[in-house]
């Protein structure tokens, strides 16, 4: 499915990668629990350990709609895996959930390590977003400060996945797709992902 042709929602305005929640989170699909144990789970146990209720809410919200966007034998990688491979079966929900992130993946970020570009600008994703709001009416309504926090989790999600370095510089760096993640890419027909993925060869 290429952009042109998918709907490209701006649904990662909340939260980065979340891993170590994303483990949790996969735990309790892998067990079944239901609406009532959830709520347990997350709102009275904290297992999140979450500052807030509403955190907690939030981001279990966020990482089971990532992660219901495969299926079980990916949750068992993000909950049962090294952290990572973990991580990088969370960033793999990630892409499926938010085809925009992929699409940025694909295109302006691989553009960026062809270029051989010491580091990844602010100005490459913003250049990228408006392009994409000329094909797509909804991003062309998202406000300024939205794209803005659009902007700051693209990188955070980029920095712990490790394409970017730590430090504000936000430097280029490059990432090998563990063997057990690309079996599941492939096994599955999930080219665009894993060519998100794949960005820096």
């Amino acid at each position: 499915m290429t952009g042109s042709l998918c709907v490209l929602e701006a649904n990662f305005t909340k939260a980065s990668l979340i891993v170590a929640e994303s483990r949790i989170v996969a735990g309790l699909l892998l067990d079944g629990v239901d609406a009532d144990a959830w709520k347990q789970k997350i709102e009275s146990e904290n297992i999140l350990q979450a500052r807030t209720k509403n955190t907690a809410k939030s981001y279990a919200a966020i990482a089971r709609y990532r992660l219901e966007s495969c299926d079980s034998t990916l949750w068992e990688i993000v909950r049962d895996a090294d952290v990572a491979v973990s991580t990088q079966a969370v960033m793999v929900a990630t892409l499926k959930f938010s085809p925009l992130l992929a699409l940025f993946m694909r295109t302006a970020l691989a553009d960026e390590y062809r270029r051989m570009s010491q580091k990844l600008e602010n100005h490459v994703w913003v250049s990228f977003f408006s392009d994409q709001a000329l094909n797509h009416p909804n991003l062309a309504a998202v406000s300024a400060g939205t794209q803005s926090k659009l902007r700051q989790n693209a990188y955070r999600i980029l920095t712990e996945a490790g394409y970017l370095g730590r430090q504000r510089s936000h430097l280029l760096q490059h990432v090998r797709v563990f063997p057990e993640i690309r079996r599941y890419l492939v096994g599955r027909h999930e080219s665009e992902v894993l060519a998100a993925m794949e960005c820096a060869r």
